[in-house]
């Protein structure tokens, strides 16, 4: 959409600005459009278990140039021999921290890699029942999981930041939008178990900027109270799936095509 589109759609109240952002997801929620994003590496994978680990992975290295972000995914792939889940399944905590060895994206190396998969493999299995039992949220049930990662004497750093902090925590975010939300965009690996209504907007520069003109929020940086008041505010458009425009909207501040960051 042009400067003018987004004009246009700043100035709109009501349901007039429901109406242009069900446009909007009209146009952007298509197969088509998920290539310039690194939810396709989770759509590359044909078995459920394969793309859970992959979806992991993608959102926890969804940081930087988006070309970049693919070409690091690849090497991961190239690493587990394409078959995610079995690696995850079979390989050793040695095998693990041999086949990751000498892996680096920007400040990624191999050892945090291996952090994140050992995560999954002891406790994978268990996120879907955390994240609905926990009475105070699938954010405050991720700071558990960290902690349990970390208890298991692995450390993934970055990839895998506080949910009890006062950050956005955008990569926790869109992995959960990911597991929790079906469409052409996101594969709902878990759509049947977690709710869209308990997400929260995986905040990015672009989502940010864009909510500022919208009006969404007035906070002067993009963390966790942004997310949380930005939320909200799409809520209250449409509560049952706040997050249903966030990938369309985010096309907007990225242009889609155009390499760019995420």
């Amino acid at each position: 959409m042009s400067a003018a589109g987004l004009e246009t759609l700043c100035r709109s109240h009501g349901a007039e600005r429901v109406r242009r952002l069900e446009e909007l997801y009209v146009r952007y929620n298509r197969a088509e459009f998920r290539a310039g994003d690194p939810v396709s590496f989770v759509w590359g994978y044909g078995s459920e278990a394969d793309r859970e680990v992959a979806a992991w992975m993608a959102a926890a290295l969804a940081y930087g140039r988006v070309g970049s972000i693919l070409k690091a995914l690849a090497e991961l792939d190239r690493r587990w021999e394409g078959q995610p889940a079995a690696f995850v399944r079979e390989a050793s905590a040695l095998e693990m921290e041999q086949a990751m060895r000498g892996f680096v994206y920007r400040w990624t190396r191999g050892s945090h890699v291996t952090a994140m998969l050992r995560g999954w493999a002891v406790l994978g299995a268990e996120l879907p029942g955390r994240l609905v039992e926990h009475p105070r949220g699938y954010r405050t049930a991720l700071g558990g999981v960290r902690r349990d990662v970390l208890a298991l004497g692995v450390d993934p750093d970055h990839l895998f930041p506080n949910p009890d902090g006062p950050g956005a925590c955008k990569r926790l975010a869109m992995w959960l939008r990911w597991m929790a939300r079906a469409d052409a965009i996101d594969p709902g690996l878990w759509a049947d178990r977690l709710s869209p209504a308990k997400l929260w907007v995986p905040l990015d520069t672009h989502m940010f900027r864009i909510s500022r003109q919208l009006r969404l929020t007035r906070r002067k940086q993009p963390d966790g109270e942004a997310a949380r008041r930005i939320t909200a505010a799409y809520a209250r458009m449409c509560p049952e799936d706040p997050l249903k425009y966030d990938f369309a909207i985010t096309r907007l501040g990225m242009g889609v095509g155009a390499s760019t960051n995420v």
